[in-house]
């Protein structure tokens, strides 16, 4: 790197004050103290710290990713551990014809001429080819790479060993303009040797995006290193973007350099990590922070929904990588299943790294997304804790950033952008850190500790939202200094902390967490248990705690407590029942203050109890809110406990005339997994929005009601919760021989309805069972007469534990994707409909992504074929289809059918359902298997 004379660094540190000041609104500096922070400190714009991007890729070669604030480049590595770009070669026999140079491997059918600038050191060539195919099902979208009409063409290269400057390199000579000669290739090394980089001649307008190489000689074959997601580009901008499109826009911390390590595969819906792809990232990852002074931070916005928190086979990998080696710092999304509670996500609910949920700005609310809010908000899909005690912070989580070209748009927003947004405050810290301590190395537990303890409450939000609160660098780095000036750092401590969770396996999460507080009287006590981690290696040790508590519901009986030696200690609480007599979310967090002059908090408990809204007789099942408000972003949460009994739930949303409405409602099951929708755009009319949702799980629901974020005023509401309880008591399929079937009304009133009934479809059910890298198969034939597919995937909550991510996709004969989608959480399904003229043959795919490659799973599948047309079946009690249900009388359903005339395998059943109907409502939905 070249030395900046101080001239040349006073004009830029000018024109970065400049660039970072309000103007800037694409993505937010001012509210985080970024702006103030580089304006005081311009050195310490992450310069000295490297940004690991661990996601669909980097693309090196867009305005904002070229160079540092420094002028130095900007990526400084890139590997792929997805196997997406790996393409094998072969032995090369070299020939002249007709005074022209061809490499040709005849077993393979690869022939390329060329006069090359370089010669192999040992007289030994290879040669291959990159199809063009091998985008064909990428989510660029970019299936024509260079724009010439066809998608089916070959770029061959040759690739040998070499001597450059007195040292031996492998080398690729690429066919880039598709000439069929090499001569006016240039050679590419290794990406992290010469930084080279490439891009496929376009015909008609930009690249798509820019390539890069690795070589491995030993397994014979090349990687390319390229960004067909976006995703990871746009996150790499936001934690480190340098002079954005080439104007004086910036990412958090423009000095820092970056290193993209690929870990999803862009083939693979959503960018889907594969086997051992996450964990071979932190590795590498690893084994770079050991080699450099230079701290390391990594940026993983990936992740799925987590189904046991804190307890996936990733999390347990991170944990012993974070343990071995304490100076590596781990950012990652928190989620986007919000928003309801209990839903951070996997790997973001581990203890061992720092996750961000999102928040809009005002300035990009505005500016990119054309709202008007009045404050910054926490975005609807920033997923919240409970169980665990996350997120960390929130961060701006919607920006414009740098995307590679093909992409038409550069905003998105998620804790995505979050993640990054934090990554680059964590550059900052440790830039500062490094240039004003440089003998004193950050563990990241402390930093991690440092920006939750500094951030800023929002107003509005409870800890469950917003963990620390909002992240700010100003007072992060004031933080800091108080740990390093008082020599705080030097016996730093973390914890691990127990406490009663009734939703989790063993009863047992970090955090208390009662989902349904209906029983509680007073008088119980519960009890944190708290563990030192020897993080602070000495054995000796002794230190007490004040216990503070911020709310006046949740007391702990211990003022302080303290720790000797190996010995741990725990707090006990009660609640004050008469402040929790509303329904609602009871969340606060209790602190242990280190009981010394420092006066620094050391450890965290948060408490959450949820006192849910009941339904019964007294209120007919039936409970309405009248006249409710919302601000624009702003939500308010209402927790329901399913009644005994009960199957269906009704939810309208409405409003009334000359009264504002524009707002929507999210329904989460007892398991904080969303469940349900309904979007409300009445403005100044009347307006409602009706759900039924059927087969209701036991437990409290959540419904959040939320101002929509480009509403023009607040909005008003009315909300109607109803239930209604009929069930089947009887099991088994239905017959020609067993055609009833035995329902009863649970609920102290009358329903009267009607019934109809249908055969959707046949069912056949599939089991696999998946190790390491395997890809499982199941061959189809979409037929004539036949609707659509639908499969229906589900594991084991262990199971799922196990992976990193699972897609699935749909293949035609041509191995083009027709569908395609992957598993949030233990259960799934991917549907085809029929568009062909013809019986098409298809086939199902399932790639899982493992943690670990000697880990295997078992997976159910229900392959659903639906009938062009459902088929009737008459439903009917006492020969009539309209009967009157009375409370806890069982009435007997007769069901009239013949067999369809339908090619039934031996394996499959026939599946419809049983409507219970009031009006035109179905007040019911009953699922039914027909076997003949």
């Amino acid at each position: 790197m070249k030395k900046n004379t101080i001239i040349f660094l006073f004009l830029f540190f000018a024109g970065l004050i400049t660039a970072q000041d309000s103007s800037q609104t694409f993505i937010s500096l001012n509210q985080t103290g970024v702006t103030e922070f580089l304006k005081l400190n311009p050195e310490y714009d992450g310069r000295g710290t490297i940004i690991f991007v661990l996601d669909t890729g980097v693309d090196m070669g867009v305005e904002g990713l070229t160079k540092t604030s420094a002028g130095g480049v900007k990526v400084i590595d890139a590997q792929d551990f997805t196997g997406q770009g790996d393409i094998k070669f072969y032995e090369a026999d070299v020939d002249d014809e007709d005074g022209k140079t061809f490499y040709s491997n005849e077993d393979n059918n690869l022939k390329i001429s060329g006069t090359l600038s370089l010669q192999a050191k040992d007289d030994k060539y290879f040669i291959g080819v990159v199809k063009e195919d091998l985008w064909k099902n990428s989510g660029s979208g970019a299936k024509d790479i260079n724009a010439n009409g066809a998608e089916d063409d070959s770029f061959y290269f040759v690739t040998f060993l070499t001597e450059i400057d007195a040292a031996d390199y492998w080398v690729v000579f690429i066919d880039t303009n598709n000439n069929g000669d090499l001569s006016d290739e240039k050679p590419l090394r290794n990406y992290n040797i010469n930084y080279d980089s490439f891009t496929f001649e376009h015909a008609k307008q930009l690249p798509p995006f820019t390539l890069a190489m690795n070589i491995f000689p030993e397994e014979q074959k090349i990687s390319l290193y390229f960004d067909d997601g976006a995703h990871g580009t746009h996150c790499a901008g936001i934690a480190a973007g340098n002079a954005i499109g080439n104007d004086n826009f910036y990412g958090v911390a423009p000095g820092a350099e970056v290193i993209g390590l690929k870990l999803g595969n862009n083939n693979y819906a959503g960018g889907a990590t594969v086997t051992e792809s996450m964990k071979k990232s932190f590795l590498y990852f690893d084994e770079y922070s050991k080699k450099t002074d230079k701290p390391c931070i990594v940026n993983m916005s990936f992740g799925i929904g987590s189904e046991i928190e804190g307890r996936a086979e990733i999390e347990k990998f991170l944990a012993e990588l974070t343990k071995n080696n304490p100076y590596i710092y781990i950012c990652t999304s928190n989620g986007n299943e919000g928003p309801g509670i209990s839903t951070s996500g996997m790997p973001a609910a581990s203890s061992s790294i720092f996750s961000t949920g999102a928040v809009l700005t005002k300035e990009v609310g505005m500016d990119v997304y054309g709202a008007t809010i009045d404050n910054d908000i926490i975005l609807h899909f920033s997923s919240r804790g409970g169980e665990v005690f996350k997120p960390d912070v929130v961060a701006p989580g919607a920006a414009a950033s740098t995307v590679p070209d093909y992409r038409s748009s550069d905003k998105m927003w998620g804790t995505s952008m979050a993640s990054p947004y934090s990554a680059g405050v964590m550059s900052l810290l440790l830039s500062a850190a490094k240039a004003e301590f440089p003998d004193i190395k950050i563990p990241s537990q402390l930093a991690y500790r440092v920006l939750r303890d500094s951030a800023v409450p929002i107003e509005g939000y409870d800890a469950i939202d917003q963990g620390g609160g909002y992240i700010n660098i100003m007072k992060a780095y004031e933080l800091l200094k108080k740990y390093i000036q008082s020599g705080t750092y030097k016996d730093f401590e973390t914890y691990t902390i127990s406490s009663l969770s009734p939703s989790m396996p063993d009863h047992s999460a970090p955090n208390l967490y009662i989902r349904d507080g209906s029983y509680l009287n007073g008088s119980e006590k519960y009890s944190f248990e708290i563990k030192r981690n020897y993080f602070n290696s000495s054995a000796k040790f002794f230190r007490i705690h004040n216990i503070e508590s911020n709310s006046d519901w949740l007391k702990p009986i211990q003022k302080k407590i303290h720790f000797r030696n190996d010995q741990s200690a725990s707090v006990d609480v009660q609640f004050d029942i008469e402040k929790m007599k509303e329904p609602g979310l009871y969340n606060a967090v209790i602190t242990g203050v280190r009981a010394d002059n420092t006066n620094l908090p050391e450890f965290d408990m948060m408490a959450t109890v949820i006192m849910p809204y009941h339904f019964s007789v007294e209120n007919d099942y039936t409970r309405e809110w009248k006249g409710e408000k919302v601000n624009l972003g702003e939500h308010k949460r209402y927790y329901v406990k399913v009644p005994v009994g009960a199957t269906t739930m009704k939810v309208e949303l409405s409003s009334q005339k000359d009264v504002y409405s524009f707002a929507w409602y999210f329904l989460h099951n007892p398991e904080g997994e969303q469940s349900g929708f309904g979007f409300l755009n009445a403005e100044m009319d009347e307006g409602k929005v009706e759900n039924y949702y059927y087969n209701l799980e036991p437990g409290v629901y959540e419904l959040v009601v939320l101002g929509y974020y480009r509403a023009s005023a607040p909005s008003t509401y009315d909300l109607r919760i109803s239930f209604d309880g009929i069930n089947r008591i009887d099991e088994g399929d239905i017959t020609e021989t067993h055609n009833q079937i035995k329902v009863i009304n649970n609920f102290n009133k009358l329903q009267t309805i009607t019934l109809e009934s249908e055969m959707l479809g046949t069912v056949q059910t599939h089991t696999a069972n998946l190790k390491g890298y395997d890809h499982h198969e199941i061959p189809f034939t979409l037929k004539q007469g036949e609707s659509s597919k639908t499969f229906d995937l589900k594991l084991s909550k262990d199971d799922f534990n196990k992976l990193t991510d699972f897609a699935f996709m749909i293949y035609d004969e041509d191995m083009k994707a027709v569908s395609a989608s992957g598993l949030s959480y233990q259960e799934g399904s991917i549907s085809i409909r029929n568009r062909y003229k013809e019986n098409k043959k298809l086939k199902l795919v399932l790639v899982p992504g493992f943690t670990n490659a000697d880990h295997e799973i078992f997976v159910h599948i229900d392959e659903k074929t639906y009938f062009e047309t459902p088929i009737s079946v008459a439903a009917k009690i006492n020969s009539r289809v309209m009967a009157t249900l009375y409370p806890s009388v069982i009435e007997t359903i007769d069901l009239e059918m013949k067999k369809p005339e339908v090619e039934l395998p031996s394996d499959a059943k026939i599946f419809g359902n049983l409507y219970f109907k009031k009006a035109q409502d179905k007040i019911y939905e009953l699922p039914l298997y027909f076997k003949f």
